[in-house]
């Protein structure tokens, strides 16, 4: 039980640094890529308009280069290119957050079905 209950409070802090990183990333990183990708002549995803959906991709293209091959949803080969250091500081929190959140609740799920 004692392995359960830090990984509830691992979920939990992840869950909301997740949060906080889902808000903080698109307003400050994609905000500043999208307006140095408009004074290029680029053009940011026509599809996300305010949602935030894009979040995820950028934060990936800035550490993937794989990511950044031109698809028909996104082309990241100007997001890397234009990334701050503190985009990819937040990129990598964004990351790190979604990730960790997504891995403690498999871990915890996994160890109550073989506990229980």
């Amino acid at each position: 039980m004692l392995i359960l209950n830090s990984i509830l409070y691992c979920t939990i802090f992840f869950f909301f640094l997740m949060m906080i990183m889902t808000v903080i990333f698109p307003r400050i990183s994609v905000r500043h890529i999208n307006n140095r990708m408009l004074e290029n002549g680029a053009s940011p995803p026509s599809w996300d308009k305010g949602l935030g959906a894009s979040a995820p991709f950028y934060a990936l293209a800035i550490f993937l280069k794989r990511a950044r091959k031109p698809t028909p949803l996104f082309d990241g080969r100007f997001v890397a290119k234009h990334a701050r250091p503190i985009d990819k500081f937040l990129a990598f929190l964004h990351l790190l957050s979604t990730f960790g959140f997504i891995l403690s609740i498999s871990i915890m799920v996994l160890l109550e079905y073989v506990l229980l």
